[in-house]
């Protein structure tokens, strides 16, 4: 089957400190108007969404300099979604610092129904027969610690998520196999030993986890027999054997201008498709100066052009791991990963912070495909030819590229990632 996949794992740890902090107000934002049954409009999700996708970029431009040899794949959305879930337990300058951050309105009554739209957009998808998908948040709570109801019941209704008891205190061994083990159900046996022996500890109250399982087809499928071996450019130059996916076809989105030019490939399920940015010029020494930011992502979208595109791009294999708490911190999150923490809003001890965050992500991309998507992107082409077609547009990943993951209601990046040997 002619398939893209990807899988993602965040997982928040949340370990007991004794902590005491400032209590900051609420600042509103009053550019988001919430109707009285507690929905939020379109416009005010996507409104909250610009600020998010700004931290997305920037937080994996960050990542990618520190990796910067490497091929690596990140979720910014799976990231948020569980800093959603962080956040909503936060008071004062703790909460404040997230949403300050990561560009959550900060009120609790403005963020919750601004999450839950984007959130149930995204797990739609699990309606959909053209895409396999599983999204889930699970709180992992030790058995002895008090939670507030209140705190229980907006992870439940704004979330989507649930909770489950574990032993932390007396068998931390057996914690770990209970959530890896529910991690390798989300995933499909993906990903497995997500939290490594020895990683959580007595002191363990909370283990707040998101996971994210996508796999589609291309809706313009890729014919394995005209995959051929060449080479690809690494960073600096140096050049490496890969296997290029070969294809021209009509009414694929495309853009360009004088840095860089980009193609957006559609899936079979219209709610997702894969933008690929590809620098111009062949020698590419650093792949962050091609990361967009929120405001050149939303130019590359509105000006993508329907096109005859030759493609060639290489298959991809990708697994990466982080700690991201570091990060978190240098971007502005620093209470909340300090002995000065209130999580007060998680439980009235307010002995709460966050020790780590990591995340886990899996990616395939080939050029196989099921036998609906060969048979849906045969009727999607033009109908009509000019009576001198213009050339059709090159589109050679034979060197350091990007690629986003995005859902298409919002536009929201689900998946970053580089390639870059």
């Amino acid at each position: 089957m002619k398939r893209i996949v990807w899988i993602i794992i965040t997982v928040t740890l949340i370990l007991t400190f004794a902590c005491k902090t400032q209590k900051n107000a609420d600042q509103i934002n009053e550019s988001y108007s919430i109707s009285d049954d507690g929905t939020a409009s379109y416009d005010d999700v996507s409104n909250m969404l610009v600020k998010v996708n700004e931290f997305s970029f920037d937080f994996f431009s960050e990542i990618s300099q520190q990796y910067s040899n490497d091929n690596i794949a990140f979720s910014p959305a799976s990231l948020n979604l569980v800093m959603g879930v962080v956040y909503s337990g936060a008071r004062g300058k703790t909460r404040n610092e997230i949403s300050k951050t990561i560009g959550f309105p900060d009120s609790p009554d403005i963020f919750h129904p601004l999450y839950y739209a984007w959130y149930t957009e995204i797990q739609n998808m699990a309606s959909d027969t053209l895409v396999e998908f599983s999204m889930a948040n699970r709180v992992f709570v030790e058995e002895s610690y008090p939670v507030s109801e209140t705190y229980k019941q907006d992870v439940k209704r704004w979330f989507g998520g649930a909770f489950d008891t574990t032993n932390f205190i007396h068998d931390p061994r057996q914690s770990e196999f209970e959530i890896n083990k529910w991690v390798e159900e989300i995933t499909r046996n993906r990903i497995t030993d997500l939290i490594p022996q020895g990683s959580l500890t007595q002191l363990t109250r909370l283990v707040m986890v998101n996971a994210l399982y996508i796999k589609s087809s291309w809706k313009y499928p890729f014919d394995e027999a005209k995959s051929t071996e060449k080479d690809f450019t690494a960073l600096g130059g140096e050049t490496f054997p890969a296997t290029f996916m070969i294809q021209q076809a009509k009414g694929i989105p495309f853009y360009e201008n004088d840095k860089f030019s980009a193609v957006e490939l559609p899936y079979v399920t219209p709610e997702l498709s894969l933008l690929i940015i590809r620098p111009n010029i062949k020698i590419v020494n650093d792949i962050t100066d091609y990361i967009p930011d929120s405001e050149s992502y939303k130019t590359i979208l509105n000006e993508l052009t329907r096109s005859e595109v030759a493609m060639e791009i290489p298959r991809l294999k990708i697994d990466s791991k982080f700690s991201l708490s570091q990060n978190l911190k240098r971007k502005g999150i620093k209470t909340a990963l300090s002995n000065r923490a209130d999580f007060s809003g998680i439980s009235s001890l307010n002995d709460l912070s966050v020790s780590n965050v990591f995340q886990k992500v899996f990616f395939e991309m080939d050029e196989k495909g099921s036998e609906a998507a060969a048979a849906t992107g045969a009727v999607m082409v033009t109908t009509s030819l000019p009576v001198n077609p213009p050339e059709p547009k090159q589109f050679i990943a034979d060197r350091p590229f990007l690629f986003i993951l995005k859902e298409n209601r919002y536009n929201t990046p689900l998946f970053i990632g580089q390639y870059v040997r």
